[in-house]
This record gives C-alpha cells, sequence and structure tokens, in this order.
C-alpha cells in the first residue's frame, strides 16, 4: 500500500543532536590545538523535505530489505526506514546497510500517541537513530558552555615590588581584556615549559630587569611553587634570593 507524506504545509519534525567546535579566543590560552570546544546542539529536520512518499513494508531493490515502512522522495535517491519496535529491535543487517533509520519501541497507548504527533526527538526513550548523523560544524566564535571552559588555569602577574602572583580559575573565567598567552597557561603544565613560561612573562613585565629574579639566573634550576635548586649555593632558595645574591646573574 502506497501514501503519501503530508504535505510541506504540515512539518514532521525530527530533531538529532549535532557536534558544533567553536574557535574562540580563549582556547588559544590553552596551548594544544588539539583540544576544541565541542558541543551538542539541536539539529532540526523537516522530513518532508527530503521526503514525499511512504510505503509499509515496501521492498528496497537496492538492499532487498524489507523495513516496516520506507520513506522516499519521486527521484528515488533519499531512503528512510521507520522501524515500529514491539518485540524485536532493528535487525543489524538494516543497521548495516547504512540507510538512515528511525526505530521506534512501541510499549504503551501513550508511544502511539507519540508518533501521531508528527514531531521525533532523539531525546525520547522510544526513540533510537541509525545512521543519520548531521555533520559536524565549526564556528568561529564559542556562546554558551564550553567542554573546555572548566580546564583549571594559572593568571601570572607582577606587583610593583616585583613579586610574582598566581590565580587560578576556569579558562572560562579569564579576562581576556587585561590577560593573554603571555601570562596564563594551564595549570597543568610540566615543571620545565612552566618555567620557560614564568621566564617570558617576566621579561615582558619587567623588560629593564629591575627586580632580580632567580628563575632568570644563569644558576638557577628546577622552579618548584616558587622555590628553585640554586646551583652556587647548593640549595633550594625561594625566587627573591636573588635579591641579595652576589652570584646573581641574569641567564643570556
Amino acid at each position: 500500500m502506497v501514501f503519501y507524506i503530508i504535505g510541506p504545509q504540515t512539518p514532521i519534525s525530527l530533531e538529532l543532536e549535532r557536534r558544533v567546535a567553536c574557535n574562540g579566543s580563549h582556547l588559544a590560552l590553552v596551548r594544544d590545538e588539539a583540544r576544541q570546544c565541542v558541543k551538542s546542539v539541536p539539529a532540526r529536520y523537516n522530513l518532508t523535505q527530503f521526503f514525499d512518499q511512504a510505503e509499509l513494508e515496501k521492498h528496497d531493490k537496492v538492499t532487498g530489505l524489507r523495513p516496516d515502512v520506507m520513506l522516499y522522495d519521486t527521484t528515488g535517491e533519499r531512503r528512510c526506514y521507520v522501524e515500529i519496535c514491539v518485540t524485536h529491535p532493528c535487525s543489524q543487517d538494516k543497521i548495516e546497510a547504512g540507510i538512515p533509520i528511525l526505530e521506534f519501541k512501541v510499549q504503551s497507548a501513550s508511544d502511539i500517541q507519540m508518533l501521531l504527533t508528527g514531531a521525533y526527538s532523539i531525546k525520547e526513550k522510544i526513540l533510537r537513530v541509525f545512521n543519520w548523523l548531521p555533520p559536524f560544524q565549526s564556528v568561529d566564535t564559542c556562546s554558551g558552555v564550553c567542554s573546555v571552559g572548566n580546564v583549571d588555569m594559572s593568571v601570572w602577574s607582577l606587583s610593583g615590588s616585583g613579586r610574582l602572583n598566581e590565580q587560578t580559575m576556569p579558562l572560562a573565567e579569564v579576562d581576556l581584556t587585561i590577560n593573554s598567552d603571555v601570562n596564563t597557561w594551564p595549570r597543568s603544565l610540566g615543571a620545565a615549559e612552566l618555567a620557560d613560561n614564568l621566564r617570558a612573562f617576566i621579561r615582558h613585565a619587567d623588560p629593564h630587569s629591575l627586580f632580580p629574579n632567580c628563575i632568570m639566573c644563569e644558576q638557577a634550576g628546577r622552579w618548584e611553587d616558587g622555590y628553585l635548586q640554586c646551583h652556587s649555593k647548593a640549595k633550594i632558595v625561594p625566587y627573591t634570593e636573588a635579591r641579595q645574591c652576589a652570584n646573581y646573574k641574569v641567564k643570556a
């Protein structure tokens, strides 16, 4: 039996989820090109724009399969299987055929009522979708909650007396009007990279080397929470030790 789907004037809606990546300014602070802000947003389709016919248990001449309902257009270029699952789920051979499939698990009168509404969403527990994945999108600006927005960041500043100050906050809370990758980076950085970043920041914040700092000294070893191994004194010292050290010499 063949019957025509209601025309475009009466939409039959399908809401799926689309993964979207954005390239906001905050992401540059993460210093990892592989990290993206990815989130899911609704992807809405009007099935009447893709299919204009439907047929019960129609034999698909291309795949040799017989879905409960086959949606298709008059050109034969688009097809979609609709499976009504009462006792058995959609067979694996239908899924592996690669045709988009909407599987409705019907167990109650309310499930049947939902089918009659003409508005379907992947959020509904009775609907499973196969082989219909909205294309991934990438946009230039980020909005809303970002999947990497909770990455712990270190935001550094230099006081008027030359002391280093660290603030920690989620990436999403970093104020880009006063901070940049010069003074902001992930807290998870290794010791060597952290020390390199601090040296670069100090050169930027104190270009004339007005404030002696052990991390800038050629005798400095590993940095750890404000302390360094001093090769000259053969002991661990605070970074402010440079102010009273006769052997302090800025590393070229």
